[in-house]
Order: C-alpha cells, then structure tokens, then sequence
C-alpha cells in the first residue's frame, strides 16, 4: 500500500511538472525554480538553528538545575488572607475610599490662547507699537 502512495505521488508530481512547463513562461518557470531553490536552501540553516536552541536550552537546564535549591521543584506557596471581610464583600464602594464630597466655592478656567484679541493690537503687542511709532 505504500509502495502504490509512493508511485501515485511520483507520478502526480511529473504529471504537474510536464504540465506547468509547457503552460508557463519562461520568466514564470525561472522564478518557481528560484522560490523551490531558496526553500531547499533555507532547510539546513533551520535545521542547525534548531539544533544549536536545543543545545542551549539543555545547558540552561543543567545550569538552572544545579542553581536551583528545591531540586527542580517550586518552592511552597504560603498565602495569608487579610484582616479583611469575609467572602467577596459589598458590590457597593466603602464610604472610607469615596472622595468625599466636592470641594466649596466656584472654578475658574483659563484657556490658553484664548487672550483679548479684539484689534491687531492685542494680537501682536510688540509688532503694533514698532508700526505706531
């Protein structure tokens, strides 16, 4: 059953070759050759990229293992709950963190760039008494 995949794809795989080669430009052939030839070449790269990160990670390892008290374990966890209520508490805000009521007396605002721009005047101030005098 193998042997018949194996075939069915060898043959697959000339029948689209003879196929393309003979619908297909020149230019077109050219380039789907360069994109297979630059994939072929990228496979050792990343294989020994692979293997380098792995050689890596098995030195970390070794060198975290040796640093590590526990011996490779988490060390226990002791959590302390606070003096707080029990449960998950009020769905409503304590009065001890709201603000408080707002502060007395009115805001005054000032936009910046908003000045008396009545005349040419009060837009240049230092301009307009060059020009007057």
């Amino acid at each position: 059953m193998k042997r018949f995949i194996y075939i069915a794809a060898i043959v697959f795989v000339v029948t689209l070759a003879v196929v393309m080669g003979t619908r297909m430009s020149p230019d077109a052939i050219a380039v789907v050759i360069g994109i297979i030839c630059g994939v072929l070449a990228s496979i050792p790269t990343s294989a020994l990229l692979v293997w380098v990160m792995r050689q890596r990670d098995k030195q970390m390892e070794m060198q975290m293992g040796q640093m590590r008290p526990f011996g490779g374990q988490y060390p226990p966890v002791v959590v302390v709950n606070g003096q707080g209520t029990q449960g998950y508490g009020s769905p409503y805000p304590s009065a001890a963190l709201s603000a408080g009521p707002p502060p007395m007396g009115g805001r005054s605002f000032k936009v910046i760039g908003q000045e008396n721009t009545e005349s040419v005047g009060d837009i240049l101030p230092t301009f307009w008494d060059e020009v007057n005098q």
